[in-house]
């Protein structure tokens, strides 16, 4: 186990370092830099243009080449944990990348509790549903599910904030207003007021989010269930005189847990892209704000580390998804 550990910790280190590679250069090869859209104003200032322009270059090292770019960004992340310096938020990006309430803790924020939230829910309903009696929970989960499934995660939000703004505060619904917890709360310290307000505000998000999750975990549980108690064991437990209960816990769930676990690396792409589509109608910042400005702007070292967060967070789901089979399922050993 531990050397599979460290063969994946290994294969995840490259992975990641090829992610940043790749999206670091494509932003640098592209035409133009950071300060090009500045040169009508610099004309228009009556400065030399080129001149200033280079010099500007100069000053933020953009006239070096992408290799050597890349390599002291890249050696500031690993050495020094230096995202390097944004030239779009005029600010060193290891002091917004942290951050409570920035783009990245958001982003985990929505997207962990949204996860965590749908499976806590998924499990019950897909035991249930893959009974007899659970036949109709398995039939409500599909027409009403796989719908939304099929839906953006922004056309979810667009009709919820129609439909708050009709019975609720209009204010809220039709403007970026909504945020992490109520605009009367904006500015203060943390509370138990606030805390309801947060968690209010927070619900529809992780709701909307979590759904494809839930109902992707809903059907792979259920046909998993249906799966294991046809199989040979259960039947000789059975035979032998096993409680029910005692079957469910220590034969069936457990063996049924695996496929599951194997979608936590496939939904993950999901959740991340559905956070995003989801918060920016509630006018709150995800990394996936970041992208669009990082790009937008052509700030290499923003979208570098961005796309670095994102690799992290897909590398390390994926592999927290194999240590989770091993763990359930005694069956599985890694060489």
């Amino acid at each position: 186990m531990l050397k599979y550990l460290l063969k994946r910790t290994l294969l995840a280190f490259l992975i990641i370092s090829w992610a940043a590679f790749f999206n670091f250069v494509i932003m640098l090869i592209l035409p133009g830099d950071f300060f090009t859209p500045m040169k009508i104003g610099i004309a228009l200032a009556g400065l030399p243009v080129d001149e200033t322009h280079e010099a500007l270059g100069e000053a933020y090292g953009l006239n070096k080449h992408w290799t050597v770019q890349f390599v002291r960004w890249y050696g500031r992340v690993l050495f020094r944990g230096d995202f390097g310096y944004s030239l779009y938020l005029q600010a060193p990006i290891r002091n917004e990348f942290f951050r409570m309430g920035g783009p990245i803790t958001n982003t985990l924020l929505i997207s962990g509790v949204a996860v965590l939230i749908a499976w806590l829910v998924a499990i019950p309903v897909g035991m249930v549903s893959a009974s007899r009696r659970g036949a109709w929970l398995y039939g409500a989960v599909n027409v009403i599910g796989m719908p939304m499934l099929a839906m953006p995660g922004f056309y979810m939000a667009g009709a919820f904030l129609a439909f708050y703004g009709r019975v609720g505060d209009s204010l809220m619904a039709r403007s970026t207003m909504w945020g992490l917890c109520g605009y009367a709360y904006a500015g203060c310290s943390m509370s138990w007021g606030k805390f309801v307000s947060c968690v209010l505000h927070m619900l529809p998000l992780w709701i909307m989010v979590g759904i494809p999750v839930f109902v992707v975990a809903v059907k792979v549980f259920r046909s998993s269930i249906r799966e294991t108690l046809g199989e040979n064991y259960i039947v000789t437990a059975r035979g032998k005189g096993l409680r029910g209960t005692r079957i469910y816990r220590k034969h069936i769930l457990r063996n049924a847990l695996n496929p599951l676990i194997s979608t936590i690396g496939m939904m993950l792409p999901t959740v991340l892209v559905n956070a995003f589509l989801v918060s920016s109608m509630f006018g709150i910042r995800t990394y996936g704000n970041w992208v669009y400005r990082a790009v937008s702007h052509q700030d290499p070292a923003l979208l570098g580390a961005t796309m670095l967060f994102y690799s992290v967070v897909l590398v390390v789901g994926n592999l927290l998804a194999d240590l989770g089979l091993a763990i359930a399922d005694p069956r599985i050993r890694y060489g």
